[in-house]
């Protein structure tokens, strides 16, 4: 339990508390909800930057050193906040109002706690670094503003992240687009990402993630969002790279209608036949670009094609996909893809150049006899 004064504050029924709480106590109370590559459900921010914290933390331990400004914490309502449950998690005593702003003693509760920290994990972790290094003891009572939210859902703390976030400050793709994985679960969010064409970045991490651990070309390739090569020692591209060339792949009318699971699946599908048409470069994949940027977006943009070319022909079946894709291996053999081969795929290194790869390959398409 902890006791401090606060203005509380309404808006749109939502309650809130500013507050003025020292550096140690803060860092003792509030944690971040940290998204897990082994549990996808579970939270929705990246891991804090030990780089960044020490940089915060190196500037708190100067004596003329401020920071005055806040940021945002939530003592969640676990079961979803209906708007019949903000402000039902901290105890406040009021002592002044006028209107919607009052005054008084505020009290965290032992089961409000933690507070999930929205905004302000870094600045947080730089004091909590700058207290335990030589000298740095004075900054315990170092008193750190934040605002407090009283009783938003996990959903509600996504949807300020994401706010805060893209309107402040760049945050990484594969993160921004894992939060959207998150938003689409609700139904409006679905509705508000698919008017804004970007439907396609929700359902991409929860298909390269399916990829992921299925089995088939792709298992264990793709680097999820906070881990690194030394972590996941197979990986070949990033989560980031392989959901950005899906997206010609998504945004077909077939695959808009197909849910996360069957769109994995077919897309599966698709590199198992391409894997069967160049089979050695999928052996070594670091010796080859087939499932780095040149490969997974001259070949993805060229799926939608396939996938047309396969439904008129029947069930879209490996083998069926590779009736359609084997002429490909007329432009080269698995050699076409090493690495060290600079008249091969590896030659286009852009964006740019990945679209004349998708064109260079198309030529090698059977055409459509009506």
């Amino acid at each position: 339990m902890f006791k401090t004064r606060a203005i509380r504050f309404i808006q749109n029924r939502h309650v809130f508390y500013s507050v003025v709480i020292p550096a140690a106590k803060l860092a003792e109370i509030a944690k971040v909800d940290v998204w897990d590559p082994n549990n996808p459900t579970s939270g929705y921010q990246r891991l804090p930057s030990e780089s960044r914290k020490r940089e915060i933390g190196q500037y708190a331990i100067k004596p003329d050193s401020i920071m005055p400004v806040g940021g945002l914490l939530n003592a969640r309502d676990s079961d979803g906040a209906d708007g019949g449950k903000y402000g039902s998690k901290l105890k406040f005593e009021e002592e002044w109002k006028d209107g919607d702003i009052s005054f008084g003693k505020l009290t965290i509760p032992n089961e409000a706690l933690p507070l999930y920290i929205v905004d302000m994990q870094h600045r947080i972790g730089g004091y909590e670094w700058a207290i335990h290094q030589e000298g740095g003891e004075k900054l315990e009572k170092f008193p750190l503003v934040a605002t407090i939210a009283d009783g938003l859902s996990k959903m509600e703390e996504v949807d300020q992240f994401d706010l805060i976030n893209t309107t402040q400050k760049k945050i990484r793709t594969d993160l921004a687009r894992r939060l959207k994985s998150i938003q689409v679960t609700d139904v409006d969010h679905m509705l508000a990402l698919d008017k804004r064409g970007k439907l396609w970045e929700a359902k991409g991490p929860v298909i390269a993630e399916k990829l992921n651990t299925s089995n088939g070309p792709w298992l264990g390739k793709i680097l999820p969002p906070n881990k690194s090569k030394a972590d996941q020692q197979t990986m070949v591209v990033r989560e980031t790279s392989f959901v950005t060339s899906l997206k010609p792949i998504l945004q077909t009318p077939y695959f808009i209608r197909q849910k996360e699971e069957a769109a994995a699946e077919l897309i599966n599908r698709y590199w198992i036949a391409i894997q069967k048409v160049w089979p050695e470069a999928f052996e070594n994949p670091d010796a080859y670009v087939i499932q780095k940027s040149p490969g997974v977006f001259s070949l993805n943009e060229l799926a939608p094609e396939v996938f047309e070319m396969v439904r008129d022909q029947g069930d879209i079946t490996v083998n069926n996909i590779f009736k359609v894709v084997k002429s490909l291996s007329e432009i080269g053999q698995s050699d076409y893809w090493e690495t060290k081969n600079s008249d091969g795929a590896a030659s286009y290194g852009n964006m740019q150049g990945f679209r004349f790869l998708a064109s260079e390959l198309r030529q090698y398409l059977p055409r459509i006899e009506t």
